[in-house]
């Protein structure tokens, strides 16, 4: 199982790439939907995952079947996110913005205007990583606060091959030919604290792991841990935060819809908490309008915590 599993990797990430280059973007996604589609047919830990998953959802029935079709539609719409991941190297202004729409962004450019930069916060909902893509190749100077998909090869709860860990370097090769500057989560915020500083755009993922400091906050009709230190360099550094979501519609096209700044954050853990809440608010929001846009990172969030690592939601007291 496992050497195919490694052959199945290598062929996607060599022969199909060159494939996907060769196609024109409909087709492209095109036939990453029929693949999502075929592989949600076929038993699968993804599948069952994300099924499991979508019990977390609030309005999500209590029915199995309603769940595994959820589950489904994140399949389709994970593989064309995926996809998307080759296509990096390839992304130009022109064709990212055939790619995706961007509404709100006038948010984005007032937020701008004051001087003290804008940072753009988002969950693990949707295609995320394109958030990247649309703002830098719209001509905006973004850093964004970055997990090397290497980091993987040491957190996962699995055992891994050459291939596999291979293939998550290529991944980082790919993510980092897009158009913005890496911060390393693990490493300093020197860099994060320029970029705001000098009035520019830092992209933020609120809900990943890391971080020396996290509260629990209510999420999905639970509470779940996110870290406080976005919200506390945005209060250091007097930055907009503004929620965005990147959604992708049933033909693909996705759309970066970017919210009106939050009010200004506090400069301590106590305004941070609160900013952390309210963007927790927005993203439960967004998760239950489209839980099929986040069940693949919850899936692998509750798989994390059964590994041993930090739990996302906080056991019931």
């Amino acid at each position: 199982m496992r050497m195919l599993r490694d052959a199945l990797v290598w062929g996607y990430w060599h022969p199909f790439k060159h494939l996907v280059w060769a196609l024109p973007d409909g087709a492209a996604h095109g036939l990453a939907r029929w693949l999502g589609r075929a592989l949600g047919r076929v038993p699968n830990a993804r599948i069952s995952g994300m099924a499991e998953a979508a019990g977390y959802v609030p309005g999500v029935p209590d029915d199995p079947v309603a769940r595994l079709a959820l589950a489904r539609k994140a399949l389709v719409e994970f593989c064309q996110t995926d996809l998307e991941v080759l296509l990096f190297p390839r992304l130009t202004p022109a064709r990212t913005a055939a790619l995706v729409t961007i509404a709100g962004r006038g948010h984005l450019d007032a937020a701008l205007g004051n001087g003290r930069g804008a940072m753009l916060a988002f969950g693990h909902y949707g295609a995320n990583q394109m958030v990247m893509a649309a703002i830098g190749h719209a001509g905006y100077r973004m850093w964004q606060l970055s997990a090397p998909a290497t980091v993987l090869n040491e957190k996962l709860p699995e055992a891994r091959g050459r291939v596999v860990r291979r293939t998550r370097e290529l991944r980082w090769a790919h993510e980092q030919a897009l158009p913005v500057t890496h911060v390393n989560i693990f490493g300093g915020l020197k860099e994060a604290f320029a970029c705001l500083r000098g009035g520019h755009v830092l992209g933020v993922a609120v809900d990943g792991g890391g971080g020396e400091r996290r509260a629990a906050v209510p999420f999905l009709g639970r509470r779940a841990f996110f870290s406080l230190g976005p919200m506390l360099l945005a209060g250091k550094t007097g930055a907009a935060v503004l929620p965005c979501f990147m959604e992708r519609a049933a033909n693909g096209h996705l759309t970066l819809r970017i919210e009106a700044a939050l009010p200004p954050v506090a400069v301590d853990v106590d305004g941070a908490t609160a900013a952390t809440a309210h963007l927790a608010e927005r993203l439960s929001l967004a998760v239950v309008a489209n839980p099929s846009h986040y069940l693949y990172f919850l899936a692998f969030r509750l798989l994390m915590a059964r590994g041993g690592h930090e739990p996302f939601f906080e056991e019931p007291a």
